[in-house]
């Protein structure tokens, strides 16, 4: 008999006085209450209203239950030779989903509804009338709570590949490596759940000690396809950790790249991950503490990685999985620790949980890192690249976003409200991340001055946003110690429109671009490489020599160019700058190989690639061009530069912008950020060259 045809559910609406939510009800169904159903249906689906009231609501009780993460997308036909589209049944009426979430469902039915025990869920597809576009909206705004709320975040990660499907199969086993492998590193070395991380907390050498004998002991016991006879698959028998597997996992599921699976994990009381369809087949769960914690344990890998030739698959496997997965990490510890220092500073005055989190730009910088080549965080509305992080945002900024997803909402309005808000609240700084790559979508449509979020090429290599007074201490001040507090009302930011995007910013115009070098796009795979560095560097070289200026210094300094003054870390000086000075000079040719090695072109490769690496690893020139100025003074600017654009400085701001005069206007076109030499601590501004408003288009 042919099934029921698909419809769409026939919602009820929401009160949304008493922040009303739907929860999705899986009870157990035995042989006597359907005979007919095959194994994989062997539970029914209620929809039911549950108000999360008011938080002044005196006595309220939230709701009981759990929420679902999973893989979101179009639903598809259930395999290669049926038309039909997956389907679940709820209370009568036949759903559209997609087959992650039938398999998701399934999978819970089996585990967590035993008995006559009904598992109660919060699944976002279902759960919100996913074509009212005003409930969605305001759905969205709850989302905070609901993930604070939840007795427990479930995260289906798919069924296992159908391989070996006794021992769970290879997303299994990787689940189970990592599993281990963040629990032992927990153990052995972090003492606990922490923000410990080589990005945001630098160990002492003591706990350095535990990491670097930890990860002697993973390296030791890593199984990949050439660490001995045979693939990672031959060697299941031996004792170790299985990194095939582990890549497999993380690169082959697409649940990683997912945007909104950040805060719903960050936000998480308790959160489990689920892998393979089956848990009597051997399907896997682990705890978010423990991937988190593996997670950690891969970023230390990688900064500090073997270079044994023994140990090659195995970081090519970290080089993959790290840059794809690390904005989970940094979000995380980003998150805990803004909440922690909310609590110790406002003690007292906190009244819910949900009015804490992070800053905007901080929820936006982290998980700027998982914006990979191939797209690592994804979402079927582009406009929750903004939407889908509110719920980690501190309620200060949150509440200056509105959720909307009408057709009125465009994502170039939204970038644009969200570059309001923080270049009203940072200053100019915000500008550093407005250079665009082509890798952005915006490049008609949106305001120079408004970064595109939605690039994967956005976070920048010169400038950026400094924190507090020791992190503005590491930086350069191009401004003079000018202050964006003081000028902030008078720039009357927030009364910019959309229509009207015009901005006037305090600024000092300190030059005229004169000449603009070849931009930098030397390949290190190439095997010109080396020659391609040379052929810019000494163009640059020669720019310096042909033209100094007053506050230039000599062509000793232009060293500093290509790198913008700053190390790892911290500026080049603070970081042993003969390191930096070798690099450049081998790169150039003023230090040459040794005698021996002359006549071995590969092995003289090997020596300049090895003795320039130092200075290499820091350099931001990938995509910039060198210039100099009507001054003489020799920069690094964006790579749309040319001659006749405008060296600028605003106040507040600690790096030089390039702007370019707009044709028939007094308005200017931010092009990006710049390094300049004998402008980056205060020297162009003077009292002779007052700020003066200037406008941005």
């Amino acid at each position: 008999m042919a099934s029921a045809p698909a419809q769409s559910y026939p919602y009820r609406p929401l009160n949304s006085s008493t922040h009303e939510i739907r929860l999705l009800t899986l009870t157990p169904e035995s042989p006597d209450d359907n005979p007919n159903n095959s194994s994989n249906q062997t539970y029914s689906l209620s929809l039911t209203h549950a108000a999360l009231a008011p938080r002044s609501s005196p006595g309220s009780t939230p709701p009981s239950f759990s929420a679902l993460s999973y893989v979101w997308g179009a639903p598809v036909p259930s395999s290669s030779t049926s038309t039909d589209l997956p389907t679940v049944i709820i209370d009568g009426h036949r759903v559209p989903v997609t087959a992650s979430l039938r398999s998701a469902l399934a999978r819970l039915a089996r585990e967590r509804c035993r008995g006559d025990r009904a598992l109660v869920l919060w699944v976002d597809a279902l759960c919100i009338n996913q074509v009212d576009a005003v409930e969605k909206s305001w759905q969205v705004g709850l989302m905070s709570r609901l993930y604070r709320l939840a007795e427990e975040v479930l995260v289906w990660l798919g069924p296992d590949d159908g391989e070996e499907e006794k021992d769970g199969g290879s997303f299994g086993a990787g689940l189970r490596a990592v599993r281990e492998l963040g629990a032992l590193f927990r153990d052995q070395v972090t003492g606990g759940p922490s923000s410990f991380s080589a990005v945001s907390a630098p160990p002492s050498p003591t706990r350095w000690e535990r990491v670097e004998g930890f990860v002697k002991t993973v390296l030791q016991f890593s199984i990949t396809a050439d660490s001995g006879p045979g693939t990672a698959k031959a060697q299941q028998g031996r004792l170790g950790f299985d990194f095939e597997a582990i890549w497999r996992l993380f690169r082959e599921r697409p649940w990683w790249r997912r945007l909104w699976i950040i805060q719903e994990v960050v936000l998480a009381r308790k959160a489990t991950l689920f892998v393979g369809a089956d848990p009597a087949a051997g399907a896997t769960c682990a705890d978010w503490e423990d991937v988190g914690e593996c997670i950690r344990l891969f970023e230390w890998m990688v900064l500090y990685p073997s270079t044994a030739p023994e140990h090659r698959r195995l970081y090519a496997l970290l080089d993959d999985i790290y840059p794809n997965v690390s904005h989970l990490l940094l979000a995380w510890n980003g998150y805990k620790r803004s909440v922690e220092e909310s609590k110790e500073k406002f003690t007292g005055t906190i009244h819910d949980q949900s009015d804490l989190g992070m800053p905007l730009l901080d929820a936006l910088l982290w998980t700027s890192f998982g914006t990979g080549p191939d797209g690592a965080i994804q979402a079927t509305d582009v406009r929750d690249r903004i939407y889908g992080l509110l719920g980690m945002v501190r309620k200060q900024d949150r509440c200056r976003i509105p959720v909307d997803y009408s057709a009125d909402m465009t994502i170039g309005k939204l970038l644009f409200l969200v570059a309001r808000l923080l270049l009203n609240d940072h200053g100019p700084d915000i500008l550093s991340f407005c250079q665009r790559t082509p890798g952005s979508t915006m490049k008609q449509g949106l305001s120079s001055w408004a970064p595109d979020w939605t690039d994967p090429g956005v976070k920048p290599t010169i400038g950026g946003v400094h924190f507090g007074e020791k992190d503005a201490e590491l930086y350069e001040n191009a401004s003079g110690g000018a202050s964006w507090r003081d000028w902030a009302p008078k720039c009357k930011i927030e009364a910019v429109s959309y229509e009207n995007p015009l901005v006037s910013l305090p600024t000092v115009l300190v030059g005229l671009v004169e000449r603009v070098g070849q931009e930098f796009k030397a390949a290190p795979n190439s095997p010109n490489y080396l020659n391609d560095c040379r052929s810019w560097l000494s163009e640059m070289d020669e720019m310096a020599k042909s033209r100094l200026g007053p506050g230039t210094g000599t062509e000793k300094e232009t060293w500093r160019v290509p790198i913008a003054n700053f190390g790892l870390a911290k500026r080049a000086d603070d970081e042993d700058p003969s390191r930096f000075i070798h690099g450049f000079n081998v790169l150039t040719g003023k230090v040459v190989p040794p005698s021996d090695l002359k006549n071995n072109t590969a092995v003289k490769r090997a020596w300049m690639m090895s003795e320039s690496w130092e200075y290499r690893r820091v350099w931001k020139g990938y995509n910039r061009k060198a210039f100099i100025d009507d001054a003489g003074r020799l920069g690094l600017g964006p790579e749309g530069v040319v001659a006749g654009d405008r060296v600028a400085i605003f106040a507040g701001g600690h790096v030089p912008f390039v702007l370019r005069k707009q044709p028939g206007t007094n308005a200017y076109h931010v092009l990006g950020p710049a390094y300049v030499l004998g402008l980056m601590s205060g020297e162009g501004v003077t009292e002779g060259s007052p700020f003066d408003w200037v406008e941005l288009t």
